[in-house]
């Protein structure tokens, strides 16, 4: 049986007919995504470079195992260790466990939707994710724990809706995991899963596994395998809640003008995360919207789209009892991912079989720009991964005596570690550091207090592939 929107597409020895039947398959999606994946793998493997922020933050903190590192939850951190001891620290390791987890939320997503629609419905409904830019993008360009965030997110998703189709023991257990694997990645994962929980809840005919006492297992499951690393928040919390200033909380208490702000934020960062998806599918419906087909919301639709909106609850209800004024939309992600799918499957009838292969080709178009753009931020200008440490840090180290600890921000000492890993290099929030210290810091930046400025040396040399632009580090040893 054939979707409305797809038609059926009979096998024929023609290239078109062949094509479509390809494309009438699972296969062919797969392999669509897994390569897309595989080629950004090679692309950032080839253009080398420097680390970026968060590839430096993840490389220190990957040296060793650990319960807790600083404000950030740590399963990233052992995913990274793991694959660190197979292809050793550097940017393979990286790359290969960030795509790998970018393939797998999309392959989850996919096999989800895939049990109400046909594989051209759900491949299509799939690619709106390239619309999403702070997954397009940002995931790809610089985020780690959140990529993290947004697997456990729809795999939560994905074992909750089987519970619903299929509620077995084992199911539980396995959402317990998920549960469990979610609570390590980052803390914006809770608001997605009690959102999903709620979605659940909200129909009749999808309460029924949550409800079910079976549910206190997944719960017990979860909590026992977060046990060790909650105790190190609770043992640790200056260090673990450090973050918490980013969210502007107004410290004179809640005020009218303080929550609308802080709900004025969210509502522009939510609409900016679908903002481009949410033009492209409005132009095809006014130029499709006669070839319109009458097509009842199935389900798993209903729960996608009661899921986004209890999430947008919650985090309403956070920013007005916080009273945060400062809401960032990559916050968003692990909660507004399934807004792209659910507005193609929603908006897909609408535009008709025609719209549906224009938004195709211009997601097709969009991909190419995404590599493009990877491209020339990797490469041009002073993006970050095209800093000169391969310059700036062998002279560094040729000043600076063997038994020095070398001491800068995260992403000065990854880099260095990167390019040094047989060097002492640590991190400026390492508060337990004894011995000779030699701080680095970025030229123009102010001084350390434990620093003589008549010590400091600069070293100066330009970016990758741009003379016009430079970057200065300096350093000098710690007075003690």
């Amino acid at each position: 049986m054939s979707h409305p929107l797809t038609g059926s597409y009979p096998s024929s020895s023609n290239d078109p007919g062949r094509i479509r039947s390809l494309v009438e398959t699972d296969t062919f999606w797969l392999w669509l995504f897994g390569g897309y994946f595989t080629l950004h793998v090679g692309l950032r493997i080839a253009t080398g470079g420097a680390l970026g922020l968060d590839e430096a933050e993840i490389l220190l903190d990957a040296r060793e195992l650990s319960w807790g590192y600083g404000p950030q939850l740590p399963l990233y951190v052992w995913l990274q260790w793991l694959v660190f001891q197979i292809t050793g620290p550097g940017l393979i390791g990286l790359s290969l466990l960030k795509y790998g987890l970018l393939l797998a939320t999309v392959t989850a997503l996919y096999l989800t939707i895939r049990t109400r629609q046909n594989p051209v419905v759900a491949g299509i409904s799939i690619l709106s994710l390239l619309m999403l830019y702070q997954f397009s993008w940002e995931s790809q360009r610089a985020l780690t724990h959140t990529v993290l965030a947004n697997l456990c997110s729809v795999l939560s998703f994905a074992v909750i809706w089987g519970l619903i189709r299929n509620p077995t023991t084992r199911g539980y257990v396995l959402l317990g995991v998920v549960m469990a694997a979610g609570g390590l990645s980052k803390y914006n994962y809770s608001i997605a899963l009690i959102a999903i929980l709620l979605a659940a809840l909200s129909d009749p005919e999808t309460r029924k596994p949550v409800l079910s006492a079976r549910i206190l297992l997944s719960a017990g499951l979860a909590a026992l395998l977060m046990s060790a690393p909650m105790m190190w928040i609770l043992n640790n919390q200056a260090i673990a809640f450090e973050s918490v200033r980013k969210l502007d909380m107004a410290d004179d208490g809640l005020t009218l003008m303080t929550t609308a702000q802080g709900l004025a934020e969210l509502v522009l960062a939510a609409l900016g995360f679908v903002a481009l998806l949410l033009l492209v599918m409005g132009i095809l419906w006014l130029i499709y919207r006669r070839q319109a087909t009458s097509i009842v919301a199935d389900d798993l639709l209903r729960f996608l789209m009661r899921t986004v909106l209890w999430a947008l609850v919650l985090m309403g209800l956070l920013v007005i009892i916080s009273g945060t004024t400062n809401v960032k939309d990559r916050w968003l992600q692990p909660s507004l991912l399934f807004a792209g799918p659910a507005i193609v499957l929603w908006l897909s009838p609408k535009i008709g079989q025609s719209g549906m292969r224009r938004f195709s080709q211009i997601s097709a178009g969009l991909a190419v720009l995404i590599v493009m753009g990877m491209l020339h931020h990797n490469l041009v200008g002073n993006a970050k991964r095209a800093a000169p440490f391969a310059v700036l840090t062998p002279q560094i180290l040729d000043q600076t005596p063997p038994e020095s600890m070398i001491v800068a921000h995260n992403w000065l000492a990854g880099n260095m570690a990167y390019l040094a890993p047989d060097r002492p290099i640590h991190s400026d929030r390492d508060l337990n550091l004894t011995g000779p210290i030699l701080r680095v810091w970025e030229a123009g930046r102010k001084v350390p207090k434990d620093i003589d400025p008549a010590s400091v040396v600069t070293l100066t040399a330009p970016y990758r592939f741009d003379d016009g632009k430079v970057m200065s580090l300096s350093f000098a040893p710690a007075i003690k």
